[in-house]
């Protein structure tokens, strides 16, 4: 294979921990690379996929979201050609045999579960390398457990390239993988390319953050009564006032984050006054708006349309897709200049700006108000500075009652928090694994997680400890590892699954083959609705309606629905709730808890929706943001899709799962690519 030259891939100088990744990656290795938000991860991916491409060999690259997966194929597709790349997301599947594929990470773990223990096999056939972009989402309490297994289960022959944000815990994490996977080389960075400047707003005047004054611990002035009588958004100032000066001194676009999605509309509105456009990007808006409308009509009928025209914009997950999409391209284009957004716009979109604005340093939680950790300070406050573009990035705190200057000193001083484990067994998990492998095996592979390397890695070294101040004992590991907890859910889990059939002599029967299939919250209650029948001689809307109901959650408390799905399909899900209340005192005598809670509030609105209704009838059903009301129908459809394609089940339900598909996946709920 010829060598690549660095020069000719990339027109600029390369940082010292680039050359060391492309160095390991010429040498076959697996490695792992931390280093803060903005710094050039993405080189050493590129790097790798070219490596591939040379060698005639493909790459998959996993990030943790749809839209940074769409979002990745299409850059990958201006950079490399069209039909070199290739996109799968569940819903989505577009050139799946292209030589980059680019993919959520739950499709990937979801192909190594056919992959037999140290083969592989052929989805995995002629792949060098797999980039698993984000790998700090790990730590995500609600999906980080799919990074652990993709590791976990990946085949030592393929080469991992982890790129990660920075994280107090580096060494951990690369002794885990070279643990459980294959040697992988650690390599960090601490250096920004584009170096941060933390300021503070007051109100009126920016000044530097880390200014030491004799009344650095001021907090802006109200009094405790007035305090008590104002809402939370009110005591701080207004974001008009920030937005002007940042214009002013021409630190502009930038991303100003508020931590609701009422107070992103608010900050919006409150700024709405401010032109931050020159003639010609207001002809640009328009133009680029024109072409969008006509693909995508519901964003010409956006109530947000007209803040465009001054350079502002909302972004947050209340929003429809085709909007927020709308919104990412016109701020990627410089033609957005301030967007106000929650944190999730900190995940992974690429939407680089010269600075970001953090509108308070505590958000709500589920315990009510908490400080932002360190990694949420540092992933969003590293959106600052464009590398080729920007000599510093700017970062402002916002001054509020409730919080001091030396408060925002702190989190910006603080070090990042370290990478912990999600990893939980599944039913899913349990299924799909006696499906390949036997329980030793399975038993083999559970106890490779991430948290009990850490465990052990704790107990080895308390142990070492004791033998250096002459207290030795021989009494092994300690209690907590004798039957370790993964384990013991697992066959807690594996005992239910016995209870309904789905496994006999440690291994899936052909019912539990067809739940191995699901990828849901609750794979068993999913398999018993359709084996009971539940499902069968519905039409395609009452379809959509029940499997909404399969994968809904609850509605906050202030949210309502009017529409009611009829009564064929009330019947189904109410027999539905029934199936959860039996699985949760199956699941209570097995001393294990599995939420099986069953949603019924959206399933008038999918089945109105499916049944082709306007658009606009189906949200004057409801006050939920059209974002989550879109969420819910994707997720439908999402299940509906592994109906379709679930081994064993009779090919009606088939037929009908594909027809709600074809009704529920329209304007504007089909996908953005």
């Amino acid at each position: 294979m010829r060598k690549l030259s660095l020069q000719d891939l990339f027109p600029f100088p390369l940082d010292d921990f680039q050359l060391e990744a492309t160095a390991a990656l010429e040498q076959g290795q697996s490695v792992l690379v931390c280093a803060p938000t903005g710094s050039g991860k993405t080189v050493v991916a590129e790097y790798a996929i070219h490596l591939a491409l040379a060698a005639g060999q493909r790459v998959f690259y996993t990030t943790p979201l749809k839209a940074l997966s769409n979002q990745k194929f299409r850059d990958l597709g201006r950079t490399l050609g069209e039909n070199h790349v290739g996109l799968l997301t569940g819903d989505i599947s577009v050139n799946r045999d292209a030589s980059v594929v680019v993919m959520t990470t739950e499709v990937f773990r979801n192909m190594l579960y056919g992959t037999t223990l140290g083969a592989v096999e052929t989805n995995l056939k002629d792949v060098r390398c797999v980039i698993l972009d984000e790998v700090h989402y790990m730590n995500d309490a609600q999906r980080g457990t799919v990074w652990e297994e993709s590791i976990i289960y990946c085949p030592d022959s393929v080469q991992l390239i982890a790129l990660s944000a920075t994280v107090a815990n580096p060494d951990e994490m690369s002794a885990w993988m070279t643990h459980v996977h294959g040697p992988t080389r650690l390599i960090t960075s601490e250096h920004r390319p584009v170096p941060l400047r933390f300021h503070y707003f007051d109100g009126r005047n920016l000044s530097q953050l880390f200014r030491r004054t004799a009344t650095e611990d001021h907090r802006p002035g109200v009094d405790r009564g007035t305090e008590r009588r104002l809402r939370r958004g009110e005591l701080q100032p207004d974001p008009d006032a920030l937005v002007a000066v940042l214009a002013e001194q021409e630190m502009l676009p930038a991303i100003y984050f508020v931590f609701s999605r009422r107070g992103c509309d608010e900050a919006m509105l409150s700024s709405s006054h401010l032109q931050l456009l020159t003639a010609e990007e207001w002809d640009a808006v328009e133009a680029f708006v024109t072409r969008y409308v006509a693909e995508y009509p519901s964003a010409g009928e956006h109530p947000h349309l007209p803040y465009l025209f001054r350079g502002l914009a909302v972004h947050h997950a209340g929003l429809l897709p085709t909007w927020k999409v709308l919104v990412e391209r016109l701020f990627q284009m410089g033609l957005v200049k301030v967007v106000f957004a929650t944190e999730t716009l900190a995940a992974g979109i690429n939407m680089p700006a010269r600075s970001t604005v953090l509108s308070s340093i505590t958000k709500r939680g589920d315990a009510g108000m908490r400080t932002l950790t360190a990694s949420e300070f540092l992933q969003m406050s590293g959106r600052a500075g464009r590398r080729g573009m920007d000599r510093v990035g700017h970062v402002t705190v916002v001054a509020n009652p409730r919080q001091s200057r030396v408060d925002g000193q702190r989190l910006a001083s603080a070090p990042p928090d370290p990478l912990g484990s999600q990893f939980t067994p599944t039913y899913g998990m349990v299924l799909n694994l006696l499906q390949r492998h036997t329980l030793e095996e399975c038993e083999y592979l559970i106890l490779r997680s991430f948290g009990q390397f850490l465990e052990e890695r704790r107990v080895a070294l308390r142990q070492a400890a004791r033998t250096g101040r002459g207290r030795r004992r021989n009494r092994g590991l300690d209690a907590s590892l004798q039957i370790p907890h993964h384990w013991r859910r697992f066959l807690a889990l594996k005992q239910v699954l016995e209870h309904y059939e789905y496994v006999a002599e440690n291994h899936p029967t052909p019912a539990g083959v067809t739940a191995a299939s699901f990828r849901a919250e609750h794979e068993l209650l999913i398999a018993e609705a359709l084996f009971e029948g539940l499902l069968d001689g519905l039409s395609p809307s009452q379809m959509a309606a029940v499997a909404t109901a399969l994968v809904s959650e609850e509605l906050r408390p202030s949210a309502w629905v009017n529409a009611r799905p009829d009564s064929r399909t009330w019947d189904a899900i109410q027999d539905i709730i029934r199936l959860a209340r039996g699985i949760r005192d199956t699941q209570r005598r097995c001393r294990i808890d599995v939420p099986t809670r069953v949603f019924s509030d959206s399933t008038g609105l999918a089945q109105l929706w499916a049944e082709e209704a306007d658009w606009h009838d189906v949200m004057g059903q409801t006050n939920l943001d059209e974002g989550d009301v879109v969420r819910v129908l994707r997720r439908a459809m999402d299940l509906l899709e592994q109906i379709v394609h679930a081994p064993g089940l009779d090919p009606n339900l088939s037929s009908q799962a594909r027809a709600a598909i074809r009704q529920i996946n329209r304007e504007p709920v089909r996908e953005v690519l």
